[in-house]
């Protein structure tokens, strides 16, 4: 009965077997065709899989089949906003929105839409209404701010355009939105803000000497991007042929909001020096995504390589291109080509005692310029590409991740994948399996290799322990805890440096609070924000030994690591099975580097952790001696 495949279905979705949650659903409606709700459902699961195109047929068969049902809507725009269908989208939320005017995520994701299209005030008039409804939602104050920054109206005018009008028994509403602004948004759109605003309110002393001191603030603060940005200009003038120069550029333009002209950047980097490993700058490509840039940089990549047959990193960069674009079976071939390149280059490394220097961003071992030809695989091994992975270094975060991957990369029986991070079971489990296999050596028959990856996003994602689970059960994982208080004053100055977090130390501290406190389980992607959230560590390890068995997962000490790393290496090898191997040189592989912080913010954050560290401790039976 099609009732039976739809129950399959919700149940195959609800364990994260979606590939055959997809099949039960589309047998539920060959065998009902005119039941709205297995189409819907249908829907989820593709847009769960990322497969866009497919979701958008399945949710405008549900709303043909039942109009009146305001979630297909919504889900529809969702996945009509991802293949940048701008104007469908806006139509989908308007339909939601006439059926339920409630939900403040129609509004927000309806004024995205409007904001591509450079509706801006629609979009403002969304924005406001999705803030009146819930000022909670995350990233929707900067939303606002940047659309107020584009319009050339005065916003009184924009505002009797919307039907809303600033009156004594709305004007709070109004008063705590600039504060807001000045709070989450870049400090220019919040003094636009503010200016038009004390125009509209003359009469509330206190608020507008509220407003006026918040004002001075963002003064200040704009001032010092002014100089950031005057600073980012003149080492292009001063150099540039160089690559970090441009990118540097595009980094403060970025964080400022100036898309264009930070894509301009981003992609002069890449035309400057494309034989860099540029898929590890996630703030790169989502830019130049979000400005529709992704094709240039596409056909960039495919002429360097017919150029270059010989080079490994254009390759790699063609791959995380293709990647973005969606174009997943075309990047598997690019990532295949690479890791057979490197899989030759580093068994040939190893065979000769020749191994080359780790990236120093990234930790990764580039192949060998060697000449691969004196061995022809063809001749000489039979290479099998990789069906599991052995074992996988799982975090956390600025624990020592890289250096830990460095020294076990170095072994004579480890070939590592072409990227040490794939982030595949947090943030990309969409792309599927045969996506994330293509990053992995492929192994010479007969011979005694093992591979692995390290990827400390997963650590703390809450979906990772379950997926890694289903797929590989018996992988072995390996995971490395710092002092937490140490742990977030280290990934603050490195995502600084990246210029990837632009705000001071305390200013990211009270912000993370205050969004725990709505949230206390919200964890941010890839971008800046989880300095305290990520070393609440107690949470992450009873979550993956849900899933895995104690004997499976081997937890280290950071500070073990850095004492005395060739003892730490020989308790994962001999964790892994593997001979012990002593290199002549234990080099931090990502080091940071920053002036102490004050004792009250030390202090401040010991007191933070501290409960947590102590319910580790209890629940490990290991001492870690945190102060």
């Amino acid at each position: 009965m099609d009732s039976d495949y739809h129950n399959l279905g919700n149940s195959l979705q609800s364990s994260g077997r979606f590939e055959e949650a997809v099949a039960a659903y589309k047998q539920a409606v060959e065998l009902n065709p005119d039941f709205s709700w297995s189409y819907h459902c249908l829907g989820d699961v593709l847009l769960k899989l990322e497969r866009w195109e497919e979701a958008v047929a399945a949710y405008k068969k549900a709303v043909e089949l039942n109009p009146d049902f305001s979630w297909s809507y919504h889900n529809l725009g969702d996945a009509l906003l991802k293949l940048e269908e701008w104007e469908e989208a806006a139509a989908a939320y308007r339909c939601e929105i006439a059926l339920n005017c409630d939900f403040a995520w129609s509004f927000c994701n309806l004024g995205d839409a409007l904001t591509k299209l450079r509706y801006w005030e629609e979009a403002i008039a969304a924005y406001l209404k999705s803030v009146q409804i819930d000022g909670n939602l995350p990233g929707i104050y900067e939303k606002l701010g940047f659309a107020l920054g584009q319009t050339e109206s005065d916003l009184k005018s924009v505002l009797e355009k919307c039907q809303l009008q600033v009156t004594p028994e709305n004007q709070r509403f109004y008063l705590d939105l600039g504060r807001s602004l000045a709070k989450f948004d870049r400090p220019k759109s919040a003094i636009i803000f503010y200016k038009i605003l004390l125009t509209i309110i003359p009469d509330c002393a206190v608020e507008l000497d509220e407003l006026l001191e918040e004002q001075e603030k963002c003064v200040s603060v704009a001032l010092e991007e002014d100089r950031a940005l005057a600073s980012s200009r003149a080492t292009v003038a001063q150099k540039p042929d160089d690559c970090w120069s441009y990118y540097n550029l595009g980094a403060v333009l970025s964080s400022q909001k100036y898309w264009n002209e930070a894509a301009a950047s981003f992609l002069k980097a890449i035309e400057i020096n494309p034989d860099i490993p540029w898929w590890f700058y996630y703030n790169l490509w989502e830019v130049l995504l979000e400005q529709n840039k992704l094709d240039e940089v596409e056909n960039l990549y495919r002429e360097v390589v017919a150029a270059k047959p010989e080079a490994f990193w254009p390759y790699l960069n063609l791959g995380e291109v293709l990647t973005r674009q969606g174009k997943i079976e075309e990047a598997i071939d690019f990532y295949r080509t690479v890791s057979f390149k490197q899989s030759l280059g580093s068994i040939i490394s190893k065979r000769t005692g020749k191994m080359p220097v780790p990236q120093e961003d990234t930790g990764i071992l580039p192949v060998p310029q060697e000449d691969t030809g004196i061995l022809p695989v063809s001749q000489n091994w039979n290479l099998k590409p990789v069906k599991v992975p052995n074992f996988i270094i799982i975090g956390s975060q600025r624990c020592g991740t890289t250096s830990l991957y460095t020294y076990l990369a170095q072994h004579p029986q480890i070939l590592t994948p072409i990227k040490k991070e794939m982030d595949f079971f947090s943030w990309h489990f969409g792309r599927g399996i045969d996506w994330y296999l293509a990053h992995f050596p492929p192994i010479p028959e007969g011979e005694q290799f093992l591979t692995g990856e390290a990827s400390p996003s997963y650590f703390d994602y809450r979906e990772a322990p379950e997926r890694l689970y289903s797929a590989f059960p018996e992988v072995k994982l390996i995971v490395l805890l710092r002092n937490p208080v140490d742990r977030a004053i280290s990934q603050f100055y490195r995502l600084s440096d990246l210029k990837w977090e632009g705000r001071s130390l305390d200013r990211a501290i009270s912000d993370e609070v205050a969004r725990l406190n709505r949230n206390p389980e919200y964890i941010i992607g890839e971008e800046p924000g989880n300095y305290l959230a990520r070393g609440r560590y107690i949470e992450f390890i009873k979550n993956w030994l849900d899933f895995f068995p104690r004997e499976q997962l081997l937890i280290l000490q950071s500070e073990d690591l850095y004492a005395g790393a060739a003892d730490t290496v020989e308790q994962v090898l001999e964790f892994l099975d593997l001979p012990e191997y002593q290199l002549s040189e234990y080099q931090n592989a990502n080091p940071g580097s920053y002036q102490a912080i004050g004792d009250s913010m030390r202090d401040w954050l010991r007191d933070y952790f501290r409960p947590y560290n102590q319910q580790l401790e209890e629940y490990l039976g290991i001492k870690f001696d945190w102060a």
